[in-house]
């Protein structure tokens, strides 16, 4: 354990795609998980809405880059994403921000998952393959024709079947992250406490190190 209270903390980053070869056949998308592992020697404790930390709020954020494997080269496939507005993060416990709150302990990993596709894949809606719709276009003169161009989507949705693709984190996306030396308990208040804003309380300084590992690959059937 390197690190200690008076330095940023390094946390090691790992995900995984659980079955690693899915059909659209199949109404229920593979499970994306983030596991944290702390290095420091005392617990801390991460906000981690929005982030890849939190697969399912980070996912439609750009959290995760998708690489299809199977063109040459390897070439990015665009992701949906969504803009959120909200009111300020609350430290209430059973809040709805409550679950963003994770305490990484020292050398214990903490493994949070989600569905990999829009709404993690619940409710009504199951993961859809790519769908191109017809549009205009200019070509090169300026002149009208006819453009095909695919849908984006989230995770496997979208995806093209017969195709392998690689998932990895987006360490853009762990820039600034919120975090404090303690536990939950250390940070969250009760119901009706006057300081329930998040901005009520300094955040730990420096940001924390995340050592982001290897993507993963996975294929559509």
């Amino acid at each position: 354990m390197a690190d200690s209270s008076s330095s940023p903390p390094t946390i090691q980053l790992s995900i995984s795609v659980d079955p690693s070869s899915y059909s659209f056949a199949d109404p229920h998308p593979p499970v994306l998980s983030v596991t944290l592992l702390s290095q420091a020697d005392l617990p801390l404790t991460l906000f981690t809405w929005l982030k890849p930390l939190n697969p399912a709020t980070g996912l439609p954020q750009d959290g995760f880059l998708l690489t299809d494997l199977s063109t040459s080269p390897p070439s990015r496939v665009p992701q949906a994403s969504i803009r959120l507005q909200r009111l300020p993060v609350s430290r209430e416990r059973g809040s709805g921000d409550d679950e963003y709150f994770v305490t990484a302990y020292p050398g214990t990993p903490v493994t949070i998952s989600t569905g990999f596709a829009t709404g993690g894949g619940e409710g009504w809606r199951k993961p859809q393959p790519r769908h191109v719709k017809k549009a205009r276009a200019l070509d090169a003169h300026r002149n009208p024709r006819n453009a095909r161009r695919g849908t984006r989507g989230v995770g496997v949705d979208g995806l093209e079947s017969g195709k392998r693709y690689k998932v990895e984190i987006n360490s853009e996306k762990l820039e600034s992250v919120w975090w404090k030396w303690g536990e939950r308990d250390d940070i969250l208040v009760e119901p009706g406490d006057s300081a329930w804003p998040l901005y009520a309380i300094e955040r730990s300084e420096g940001n924390v190190v995340f050592q982001v590992g290897d993507g993963v690959e996975f294929e559509i059937l």
